[in-house]
This record gives structure tokens, sequence and C-alpha cells, in this order.
């Protein structure tokens, strides 16, 4: 409790009033006695006695001690990752973006964006410039494809051996705020007797990776089932390992060699330029709405194959820029669309497309035009930096009825009825041993013209092809320039298809090796079974295969001539006509 001092005027008061009330006493005791005379107050003088300056204490009682606040805990860390991968073969450089969230993936390689939904066991490709999407189901790369018997009986499985060797080099270094290991591994595949896939592969990668992503580390490891081959053969895969794949995980950098049976080695290379740990938005993977939906792989083609010719158009229109730079000592050669002279229906695109392939495969630069007329396509062809321009034109196809026999024999063989190659074949066996009708035989012939951009004549010829040279869509390097080269110019940009069947970027299966090596991924899921979830896997690599299997598949569709199915083929005569189209070009300019 806080003391105050007394003034002198209040202790004067106080006396005043307490001597009266100490007197009371007495005058009880005493009551005969004659009470004193009235005393006469006295007077007191104001005290001269200054007020006491001193401030009252403003000190505040003791509080108790506050608590000290509870520290929140941290979030946890992103479970969902962004990386860009960039793949290189020789020159040439291929980016891809790839957002994984949870189960699952989206792909994104230039035009062409793959989404994998493993909750709703379907796969989602969409075509930005095409505005248009094709949904398949889990497991199939072709839907609305019909699959035809095979034509004999089923071939008993055979046994692939695929011995997987991993070494630590014990290397180590900082990537993307963690700790990369360096790591060796070969993959060997050996096919046994009666194999139904008789090639030999063995694919060397040095590689970078650090610890997997926990997007990636919880999923399911990927079907290993290899594939069946055209008769129905599955075969049986014996894998055997040696190493610690714990060490592998998510690879950030690495260069595979692939060496087949031709002893000639492959060399492809991968690095992340980018990584990043995030939240992703779920939108990302679904389906943006304002798409067309294409009901079967027939509809989607047709959507590609327009969205590569507008773009093609809008390039030609173009105001003329510098040229693209030459490479010292390769011809460049512009390929408009092909001319129909006839009265039949002609895929006119598919056939430059092949012919493209085939001059790139004999070492020269082929660039794409689309339809024009000469002045206009000559005079384009000199402004982006073309020696010459290669007019063609479908000028005659025939078509003969062979004899019963005859037909029968072929169809058998697998040459009649090649409109979609093994399926044909077998459809035309199973025709003829049925009694039906014999199928017809073709030939076929273009006119080619070399010019230079002034208008200077190098080459004027006609190629014909038949039936019975062998050729099909699926022989020889067909898959990789006819069939997947749709796919590929849309996934390697503007171009990039010739540049990438010059590289030599097509010498094998596997060859989208400048998208990843999708073969590699295929060998990987095999070579490393057991050995841990997803180890050393290259996903984006995988989504690049899966677009090359569509492509195939689109393949099969067949037809240069016709509505597939209706009418003869003209596969055959057609393709060797294109064949031989560019050897009479290489023939030419070989020639001082």
């Amino acid at each position: 409790m806080t003391s105050a001092r007394r003034s002198p005027l209040f202790l004067t008061v106080a006396l005043t009033v307490a001597l009266p009330l100490l007197a009371l006493p007495a005058i009880a005791q005493t009551p005969t006695q004659k009470p004193p005379a009235p005393a006469r107050p006295a007077t007191a003088k104001p005290s001269t006695a200054k007020p006491s300056t001193a401030k009252p204490s403003t000190a505040k009682p003791a509080q108790p001690a506050a608590p000290e606040p509870v520290k929140a805990s941290a979030p946890p860390p992103p479970q969902d990752v962004r990386f860009k991968s960039v793949y290189t073969n020789g020159e040439m450089k291929t980016e891809s973006v790839t957002y994984i969230k949870g189960a699952r993936e989206r792909f994104e390689f230039q035009d062409m964006v793959l989404l994998k939904q493993p909750d709703q066991k379907r796969t989602i490709q969409i075509s930005k410039s095409a505005n248009t999407y094709l949904v398949a189901p889990e497991g199939m790369v072709a839907p609305g494809v019909p699959v035809a018997a095979p034509a004999g009986p089923p071939k008993p499985p055979g046994v692939i051996m695929v011995a997987t060797t991993i070494v630590d080099t014990g290397e180590r270094k900082q990537a993307f705020g963690q700790q990369a290991r360096h790591v060796k591994v070969m993959i060997d595949k050996q096919p046994m007797a009666g194999a139904c896939d008789a090639s030999k592969q063995r694919i060397e990668t040095d590689g970078w990776y650090i610890d997997t992503p926990p997007s990636i580390a919880n999923r399911p490891s990927p079907s290993e089932q290899t594939p069946p081959s055209p008769d129905g053969c599955t075969d049986q895969v014996q894998a055997t390992s040696n190493g610690d794949p714990k060490v592998l995980g998510f690879p950030i950098a690495y260069t595979t060699t692939l060496t087949g049976d031709d002893g000639k080695p492959v060399v492809s290379s991968m690095d992340v330029t980018e990584y990043e740990p995030t939240t992703l938005d779920a939108a990302l993977f679904e389906i943006p709405s304002g798409l067309n939906a294409a009901m079967n792989i027939r509809e989607m083609s047709k959507a590609l194959n327009d969205a590569n010719e507008a773009k093609l158009v809008a390039a030609n229109a173009a105001p003329p820029v510098a040229p693209a730079a030459k490479t010292p000592g390769v011809v460049r050669i512009a390929v408009p669309e092909f001319t129909n002279k006839t009265s039949q229906a002609v895929d006119t695109r598919a056939l430059r497309q092949r012919l493209i392939g085939d001059l790139t495969e004999a070492k020269f630069e082929a660039v794409p035009m689309p339809a024009g007329s000469p002045t206009e396509l000559q005079k384009r062809a000199g402004e982006i930096g073309a020696d010459y321009v290669l007019f063609a034109e479908v000028s005659e196809l025939k078509a003969n009825k062979p004899s019963a026999f005859g037909g029968l024999m072929k169809a058998a063989g697998g040459v009649a009825g090649g409109r979609a190659g093994v399926a044909g074949a077998a459809a035309g066996a199973a025709a003829g041993a049925a009694g039906g009708p014999p199928k017809e035989t073709t030939e076929s012939s273009i006119a080619v013209k070399l010019l230079q951009p002034d208008g200077k004549q190098r080459l004027s010829t006609t190629t014909k092809g038949k039936d019975g040279s062998g050729f099909s869509l699926k022989s020889g390097l067909g898959v990789a320039k006819f069939a997947g080269g749709m796919y590929l110019s849309m996934m390697a940009g503007p171009m990039m298809f010739s540049k990438m069947a010059g590289a030599g970027a097509f010498s094998n299966m596997g060859g989208m090796g400048m998208l990843g090596n999708p073969y590699l991924y295929q060998m990987q899921g095999a070579g490393l079974s057991g050995l841990g979830k997803n180890a050393g896997m290259d996903a984006t690599a995988g989504a690049a295969a899966y677009m090359m299997q569509t492509g195939m598949a689109m393949n099969n569709l067949g037809g240069f001539v016709g509505v597939p199915g209706q009418g003869p083929s003209y596969d055959e005569s057609l393709g060797e006509a294109v064949q031989n189209a560019a050897k009479a070009v290489q023939k030419s300019l070989e020639k001082k």
C-alpha cells in the first residue's frame, strides 16, 4: 500500500476534533461539578508549508511471464515434380517438359502432349495445332484399329536373356540441391534359339542419378511384358543382374550407346536442364476444354496430316528470311507435295514423306514443301537455300488380275493384299485358303523432274514399281520414315524429321534416339526386373516410345491409294517407284 505524508494543517484539524472526545469520560465520572466556562477556540494560523511535490509511484505490479509461442510445424516438402529434358543426337537437340503429380503424368513434345491417367486406365494424346485429342485405353496404342488374325498357328514363345550390370563409380557431385551419383549400366540382350525376336542388343549407359522423387518412387513399376510380334508370339524374358540398383534413382544426365546386330553404335544423350519439386495444378493432367475428339486413330491421323500441311503452307507464305545454315557438302532438295495425274485417289502427302525419307537415307537434306505452282515453288526453294526442287507426279496406276493359283500363292506368301503389311498378308492368305478371289497385282509409274531454283533442269525421268519387289510400309526404313514421320515432325518441330533421318536417327528400331532411346526404356524395364521400383527409368523416353508406337499403328492403316480394304493395294508398287525416284536423283547428282 502506498503511504502519504500528513500536513500540519491536517494535524491541527484532527486534534481539534479529537480533544473534546477525550474529555467525555471525565465529565461522566464527576456530574456534581460545575461545568467549566467554555473555552475560547483558538484561531489556527494558516500553514505556510508547501504541499508535497513528490509524484506517486507509477510502477506497475509485476506481471507473470508470458509462455513462449508454439512454433508452427514446417510444411511437408512438395510431392510433385516438373523437369525439362534435352535429348541430343549429333548436332540435333530436342526439348521436352515433363510434369508428374501422383500417378498422373504430362509430357510435352513441341506440338504433341501426352497425358497418362492410370487412375482412369487411359492415355490421352493431344495435338495443339490440330486442336484434337485421342483417348486410348491403358495398354492399347491404337484404338479403333482391327487386329488381324495370325496367318498361321501361333509360334511357341522363345526365350530372351537380358543381363544387367550396374557399376557405381564412386564419383559424386551436387545437382539441383541433391547429391548426384555417377553410375554406369550395361544391358546385354541375347535371344535364344527359336525366339520370336532374334535381334541382339547391347546398351551401355553412362549417367548421373539423384534420389527418385516421391511422386515416381511410390508408383508401381511399369509393365515388363514384351510386346507380341505380329504372329502372336511373345518371348519370355529371363533377367539376371549384377550390382546395386539403389544407386540408380532418377536420371538427370546420361549418354547411351546402342549396338545392334550390324555392330554400328548409335549414340544419344539426355540432360535435365531444369528440375523443380513443386505443387502442380491438377488441371494440367486433364483434357483441356474446346478440343475435338478423334474417335479412332484414323481420325487422329487425318487431323495431324492437315495440321502439318497447314504449317507448311503458312511457312511457305511467310516473308522470306535468311535460310538455315547448310551442312558443308550436303545437297539441299526441296520436295513439294506430289501431284496426281490418275483418276485414283492418292495420298500425295504420304508419298512426299516417303520420298523425303529415301532422300535423307541417301545423305541429302530433303525439305518438305506444300503444293503450288512450279514457278512459285522454284522461287521459294531459292529463298530457303535449296540447291534443287524435286517435282514428282503419279502418272500411271495399273491393276492386273492374276490367275487363281498365282493369287493364292502370293497371298499365302504375304505379298498380295499388302495394304496393311502383315495384317493384309494374313487377310490375303485367309481369303485364298477359303477359296476367295485372287488379289490383283499392281504397277505404278512416277514422273520426276529435278530443277535448280533458276529453272535449269538436272533430271527428267519416269520411275516404275510393281508388286513382287518385297517392299511394304513395314519393311526396311518404311516404319521410321513413313509411319513415324508425321508424329516425329509434330514432336520434334518443323523440318526436324528430315534432319533426324539424315543424321541416322532411324538406323534402328530404337530410332528416336534423340528422344531418349525408347528401346532403352523398354530394355531397362526387363533388365532391371525385381531390382527396385522404377530404377533408372527415363519416363520421358517411355512417352516418346509410346508416341512412336502410335505412328506405327497409323502406318498399319496403310493405303497410298483409295480406301483401305477396298480395291487393289498399290503400296508395294508405289513404294518401289518412290525408292527408284530417290535412286535416280542420287545417280544424277553423282555425275559431274
